[in-house]
């Protein structure tokens, strides 16, 4: 019998994958585990035989990966001169660092204020 499914876990000596017609999580007992990684896409050849157990477990005949046709790149159709212009790229925005004065004296060069009226 033939499984298409994809790789859901990579554990020693077995692979937990979903089986895409049944929806089901398989066990896949095969000794080829380590040439697959999670995410691949894949046909097992297998002679039929399924445990009843939580996940149903087969033995693997032969495993092959499918291979997955990448997106294919956006091509996008030239734009007249009239419509696009390139972006515009402004200077960067440099702000002065901001000094505060020092506190707990009073100014330089003038004399502390003392109102009338008031003692000191």
């Amino acid at each position: 019998m033939l499984m298409q499914a994809i790789v859901i876990e990579v554990q020693w000596g077995r692979l937990l994958v979903l089986d895409l017609n049944t929806r089901q999580n398989v066990l896949v007992n095969t000794s080829d585990a380590r040439w697959f990684s999670p995410g691949d896409m894949v046909r097992i050849w297998y002679n039929g035989a399924m445990t009843n157990s939580i996940p149903p477990q087969i033995s693997a005949l032969s495993i092959t990966a499918v291979p997955q046709n990448p997106l294919p790149p956006v091509v996008r159709p030239p734009c007249p001169p009239n419509v696009c212009r390139p972006p515009v790229v402004f200077p960067p925005i440099f702000f002065p660092p901001v000094v505060h004065p020092p506190f707990g004296r009073p100014p330089s060069g003038r004399p502390p204020h003392n109102r009338p009226g008031r003692p000191r």
